[in-house]
């Protein structure tokens, strides 16, 4: 790469499905598209954000797919490297554990002159041997970008990377279709308390349903909202019925666009009630809309939320704990309301997308110059 010419960047991904980590590829293509930079991105599975993330500009390539224990592993990062040697990217990003591990060999192979990593969320939710390839990729890459502090001294701490390898750059929110339509969730009808999450043992659904059949002691006209899918929606399901809450919890799949952001506009409170987390894009979204939002206080959740002032925090797995933050808020609109418009402005101040391609991009081009430097 001259000093003159635009960074090339290649984004390597896992899959295209609308999760946290593939809607943020695609919020940061956008946000560096719009400052000059060429993207291309390579995928393994398609999903419903290929059509998004398709446009002018943009290079899109599928390829194919296989496990690292697969015997048809090695050709996949083979092809991986073909396709990276095509576009001849100045950098190559990658975006956590399966796009890690091939995406920085294959770099490695294609003579990519930096390479960077990403991780978004904490190791426990890998396997040993997954950990143990995790650790063999680090050593690929220039730079590790870490989406929260709490990340970073995690993969410090327990992975033992160099702390100069690693960096913090948090999650950024295009804000513009969250503050197109600001009304208020309806003061006049029964409050709905909601969560959007893929349905996952860490998620921890059962907590928040928990909470659900305590608040229904002091707020009965109370009404619960889960949105996501995955594969312990059936589990839940039974545990609503269990709970003797069926009939006020409603499933709302998993929800894109307007649609989303509606259904997150018409609730009262946002929870989150995790296990671990890196640094939510839910509890960004919920911020954004306006909403206050109670969540676990675990992982990244400490930097998006000040407690008591642009929400609450509560210890993870404690239904009690959690019920009695949402009913202070029901019970509270004008503490609500206020929570709920300092969540806004702090998004709007410290997590746009403006904002994260900025830093990506002045990042890239640090070691972009180091590298046409001599140096790293």
């Amino acid at each position: 790469m001259r000093a003159s010419q635009a960074i090339h960047v290649t984004h390597i991904i896992d899959n295209l499905s609308p999760g946290g980590t593939e809607r943020q590829c695609l919020e940061l293509v956008r946000g560096l598209s719009r400052l000059g930079v060429r993207n291309a991105v390579l995928y393994f599975r398609p999903g419903p954000l290929l059509a998004e993330i398709e446009s002018p500009g943009v290079a899109v390539q599928a390829l194919p797919q296989a496990s690292v224990r697969s015997g048809r592993f090695l050709l996949s990062v083979l092809a991986l490297v073909r396709a990276i040697r095509q576009g001849r990217p100045d950098v190559v990003q990658t975006y956590g554990f399966y796009s890690n591990c091939r995406g920085l060999a294959a770099a490695l192979l294609a003579g990519v002159p930096v390479r960077v990593a990403g991780r978004r969320e904490f190791a426990r939710c890998l396997t040993p041997a997954q950990r143990r390839v995790d650790r063999w990729a680090w050593r690929l890459a220039d730079r590790i970008v870490a989406n929260s502090e709490a990340v970073r001294r995690q993969l410090i701490a327990e992975e033992h990377v160099r702390p100069g390898k690693v960096v913090v750059i948090r999650n950024g929110l295009d804000l513009q279709p969250w503050l197109a339509a600001r009304e208020p969730a309806d003061s006049n009808g029964d409050p709905v308390v909601g969560m959007v999450a893929h349905f996952r043992e860490e998620k921890d659904h059962l907590t928040f349903l928990r909470a659900a059949r305590e608040i229904l002691g002091f707020v009965p006209s109370a009404r619960f909202c889960l949105v996501g899918s995955g594969p312990l929606e059936p589990v839940w399901r039974e545990w609503a019925h269990r709970l003797g809450i069926a009939s006020r919890v409603e499933f709302r799949g998993r929800l894109q666009g307007e649609a989303l952001r509606a259904a997150v506009r018409g609730l009262r409170v946002s929870v989150l009630a995790s296990k671990t987390e890196g640094l939510p894009n839910t509890v960004l979204e919920g911020m954004a809309a306006g909403r206050p939002v109670v969540a676990t206080a675990v992982g990244g959740m400490r930097e998006l939320i000040e407690d008591g002032v642009t929400g609450f925090l509560v210890p993870p797995e404690d239904p009690g704990a959690l019920a009695g933050r949402i009913v202070c808020l029901l019970k509270n609109p004008s503490l609500a309301r206020g929570m709920g418009e300092r969540g806004r402005r702090r998004v709007a101040e410290e997590f746009t997308v403006e904002r994260m391609a900025h830093e990506f991009g002045e990042l890239y081009r640090d070691l972009c110059r180091a590298r046409l430097g001599g140096g790293r």
